[in-house]
């Protein structure tokens, strides 16, 4: 018993500085019964909308039928054009909407969880993930239009995706999910200083298959 001194075992139970019969009449009062949580107990954490709809989508027990976006975003920048030896300011809007469609639910070898879309969206590749890492217990969003890069240069700092992650439980109050969507906060530096996003998600239960949330 000396060996087990680490918590969460404490075996001077009477706290005398040692080790004797009356400790081990308190080892014998919980002899037999379970060590550790009582992972049977059922999690009663409720947690905001956005963390619920979150869980729920990592579990497979919600499934992403949509998500519809909109952004505006806008930049400019100097630069040289032919025939002009000064710099010219120049100026860049890029809009766009549309709805994904298309979402596969991943679990890796490693336990990360991944819900992943992909699909072209009048002529440019959009993307829209969730991911899960229980390594970390953290949480990410991402999404990336491939308009975006098509438009870009000079502007945007090159950049064309518009995410974040590395974000635990409970989500920060900037993650949050009402009726005009989703929201959460990009990359420092990224391409929520040009303009402004929305993310509309649609889901489904298995116990609601005919009707959807947003």
């Amino acid at each position: 018993m000396w060996g087990q001194t680490t918590q969460p075992w404490q075996p001077d139970a009477n706290g005398d500085g040692l080790i004797n019969a009356g400790d081990m009449l308190a080892f014998l009062t919980v002899y037999n019964t379970q060590w550790g949580p009582d992972m049977t107990v059922a999690c009663d954490y409720q947690g905001t909308q956005m963390e619920a709809l979150f869980a729920d989508l990592m579990n497979a027990d919600a499934q992403l039928d949509s998500l519809y976006f909109a952004y505006s975003i806008y930049d400019s920048a100097e630069v040289f054009v032919p025939g002009c030896p000064e710099l010219v300011t120049v100026y860049n809007l890029v809009e766009r909407s549309g709805t994904i469609t298309t979402f596969e639910h991943i679990t890796f070898p490693d336990g990360r969880i991944t819900l992943t879309s992909g699909e072209e969206i009048d002529g440019h590749y959009v993307f829209f993930d969730w991911r899960f890492n229980p390594q970390y217990a953290v949480y990410s969003l991402e999404f990336g239009d491939a308009a975006i890069v098509a438009q870009s240069a000079p502007f945007f700092d090159g950049l064309w995706h518009y995410a974040n992650d590395h974000i635990g439980l409970p989500l920060p109050e900037s993650w949050f999910l009402d009726e005009t969507g989703i929201h959460f906060p990009a990359y420092s530096g990224t391409m929520n200083q040009y303009g402004d996003f929305q993310f509309v998600p649609f889901w489904s239960t298995p116990s609601e298959s005919d009707e959807s949330g947003e």
